[in-house]
């Protein structure tokens, strides 16, 4: 298999956008990812990858912990800044959002549509990532202040938000 050929076959594929956070005794760290899903609802659990050359996969390891901050469509600015993609003010990538830890630590985003706070279950090294299992421990829903209840959206190598569809009848 080509790498070219399946990068640009993944890059049609829509996913929501998120940046995994932790804090703990390796130091805080974040990183935008595409590639999160859900694993099992008993118990409730989240799986993330994150590229293993990244400071925050490392972070994420040694802390243990690590939380999910799906994006809002008007989040694109903080996910370039956490994909290092935009410079960070004063070099710190927080400094575009406002913060507050969630039970395990793990920065959460006051304006993420949900936070979803986790314990890291597992931790497997696949390629060029690892990929990490957490066990979700608390999860905060948006609130009044979330300016858009639609998700951040990246495909075709670009953002978007959702737009609903007209479901013909059969």
């Amino acid at each position: 298999m080509e790498r070219e050929r399946f990068l640009e076959g993944m890059s049609k594929a829509a996913n929501t956008v998120s940046v995994v956070t932790t804090d703990g005794r390796a130091g805080r760290a974040g990183v935008t990812v595409s590639a999160l899903c859900s694993v099992s609802a008993d118990p409730p659990s989240l799986l993330v990858c994150v590229h293993h050359l990244s400071p925050a996969c490392a972070a994420i390891r040694d802390n243990g912990t690590f939380c999910v901050n799906l994006l809002g469509a008007d989040h694109a600015a903080i996910s370039e800044t956490f994909a290092g993609r935009r410079a960070a003010p004063d070099g710190d990538r927080f400094a575009c959002a406002e913060w507050y830890p969630m039970a395990n630590g793990s920065p959460a985003m006051s304006d993420a549509l949900v936070a979803f706070d986790c314990s890291v279950m597992q931790a497997t090294r696949w390629g060029s990532h690892y990929v990490f299992i957490g066990q979700v421990v608390d999860v905060e829903l948006a609130g009044p202040r979330t300016a858009t209840p639609l998700p951040l959206i990246h495909a075709n190598r670009s953002y978007g938000a959702p737009r609903p569809v007209a479901v013909p009848s059969c």
